[in-house]
């Protein structure tokens, strides 16, 4: 089954569609709710006025661009039979639906990036036919919601480690090659390129690459050479192209010319390497691994951040702190007005005025009503980080409500 998803011109707009999203800023549009039905026609009116400006319909909460496109139409157009059987479903919001589809995407990309390196482990040619629709989902999934889709590849298990750190990459690449004005064919040359930087790992062994202690310098030597050996089968793929081995080749080199394996530096680093050795270590380092657990979102900022002088291009970082936040998706805060709260999306602005989800008052933990707020229009403001776990909160499903 296709995705309820669609993207069209607002002139297009009908009574009865369901809105998830407005492309753009929100001041760029009279409505003041991310997500709501066309039910009269005043708003369909002022929707129609936005012209060719794109919005987002959701088919299985509200019509069509040709009528009913879900056999489950939303109770607010259709009430249900009462004497019809149905399979009961989970209330969520919007964002959590986001989180939902975003997961499925990345079951998909994991499987795809799962044959490569089975592939690759064999000696056999790349199974790459697939690959272009499923980047494609991936980029599809960040421009509707980049927030749900790069939190869902951010949490991953340590058996499948391998291949959701490839599908994370090529997500952060296109989200971040949206934001530096990549677009069209260079957006799918960046997931590939993400897809398949670290194709050369399978030339390193599992013992290595899992051991729970430090590295011996043999045991380092070998890991090195994961880019040459990435490179090496690459470039037997034509379908790969230029972008991809250029990744995958120089996604450990740093700008003071301390990386490896050439030892490049500044400016002979080209701008798709800068960018994929920023995604690379920071979906690393948030990640669990056998030999430490991985640091929150915003402590990998903060830290990336201070390594930022010698080992990142600087302009490209701060691209990507305004891609991912100061105050991450999924990041416990509290705020000035004594309450907890979790970050969901970054807000057109300032990175230190997030969307949240109020869920408690402090320090009582007593639960408030579920209620997104944009801090960026009011006067709350966060004030610190919290631990989920001294609160009880398992952020998956938080983000998943």
């Amino acid at each position: 089954m296709g995705s309820p998803l669609k993207k069209i011109p607002a002139s297009r707009a009908m009574l009865g569609m369901y809105v998830r999203r407005i492309e753009g800023k929100w001041r760029d549009h009279p409505f003041w709710r991310r997500s709501f039905l066309v039910a009269d026609a005043e708003a369909l009116k002022l929707l129609r006025a936005l012209g060719r400006q794109e919005i987002w319909i959701d088919t299985h909460k509200g019509l069509d661009e040709e009528g009913p496109a879900s056999p489950q139409p939303s109770p607010e157009l259709a009430p249900a039979t009462p004497d019809a059987p149905s399979a009961p479903e989970v209330a969520r919001s919007d964002f959590g639906d986001d989180i939902v589809r975003a997961e499925a995407i990345r079951d998909r990309a994991k499987l795809a990036a799962k044959a490569l390196f089975e592939d690759a482990r064999m000696g056999r040619a790349l199974r790459m036919e697939n690959l272009p629709s499923v980047i494609e989902e991936v980029d599809n999934a960040i421009a509707l919601n980049p927030a749900a889709m790069l939190s869902v590849v951010r949490l991953k298990n340590k058996d499948d480690y391998t291949y959701l750190h490839s599908v994370a990459v090529a997500a952060l690449m296109m989200a971040l090659g949206r934001r530096l004005g990549f677009e069209g064919a260079e957006l799918t040359e960046l997931g590939l390129a993400g897809l398949l930087h670290d194709i050369g790992k399978v030339g390193v062994p599992d013992a290595t690459l899992n051991k729970p202690g430090r590295l011996d310098p043999l045991e380092w030597a070998s890991v090195r050479q994961h880019p040459q050996i990435g490179w090496d089968i690459l470039r037997r793929e034509s379908a790969a192209g230029p972008m991809a081995l250029d990744v995958c080749l120089h996604h450990h080199e740093k700008t003071d010319g301390s990386g490896y394996p050439h030892k490049l530096g500044g400016e002979a680093i080209s701008r798709v390497a800068r960018m994929g050795a920023i995604c690379d270590v920071y979906d690393a380092i948030t990640s669990d691994r056998p030999y430490k657990r991985g640091w929150e979102p915003a402590e990998a900022i903060r830290r990336m951040a201070e390594w930022q002088e010698g080992h990142f291009d600087r302009a490209i970082f701060h691209a990507f702190v305004k891609l991912i936040g100061i105050y991450p998706t999924g990041t416990l805060v509290r705020l000035a007005s004594d309450r907890l709260a979790m970050v969901l999306s970054q807000s057109g602005g300032s990175s230190l005025t997030p969307t949240v989800r109020l869920l408690c008052t402090l320090p009582d933990g007593e639960p408030l009503d579920s209620m997104e707020m944009e801090l960026e229009d009011g006067d709350d403001r966060i004030v610190g980080i919290e631990d989920p776990a001294q609160w009880n909160f398992q952020v998956p499903q938080l983000l998943r409500a």
